[in-house]
């Protein structure tokens, strides 16, 4: 009977275990969704035009009335925001190493929503940076195109 218990609760041990990683893999996959819908790849061309100094590319992919709330702050332009913060952000996240570590694109018809987190790290202005961003990011689409609409940064 002793060898009959030591045998369930292996069974039982390896059991809970198979169960944890299967559930570890599934939030894993979860962090991550949505990544090949039009929306996201809009997001993501937006990140990379931010890093690589493209400023055009960034206010093409803003749409003309776009809403960005940053550090407490609010922009209500794509034009408010190439006049007062863009230069700076784009020199910000050129000295940056970006890791994202997750991003959830949800589509509702013409209406996108992307929230993701990252790990930024890097030095600027002689400062060493190492925190985790969060952004929100709501896209529209209209005559064909996914334009972002709304973006928060915390």
């Amino acid at each position: 009977m002793r060898r009959f218990y030591k045998i369930l609760i292996s069974l039982l041990f390896f059991s809970s275990s198979a169960l944890a990683l299967g559930n570890n893999k599934e939030q894993k996959i979860q962090m991550f969704k949505g990544q090949k819908s039009a929306p996201a790849k809009v997001v993501a061309e937006f990140h990379k035009a931010l890093k690589k100094n493209k400023k055009e590319k960034v206010l093409r992919l803003l749409d003309d009335s776009v809403l960005i709330y940053e550090g407490g702050g609010v922009e209500r332009s794509a034009q408010e925001y190439s006049s007062r913060h863009l230069l700076a952000d784009i020199a910000f996240m050129s000295k940056m190493k970006v890791e994202l570590l997750e991003r959830q694109v949800e589509v509702y018809g013409n209406i996108a929503v992307s929230s993701s987190r990252s790990k930024v790290q890097g030095v600027y202005n002689n400062k060493k940076i190492q925190k985790t961003n969060m952004e929100t990011v709501v896209l529209k689409k209209n005559s064909g195109k996914w334009k972002i609409t709304k973006i928060h940064w915390s």
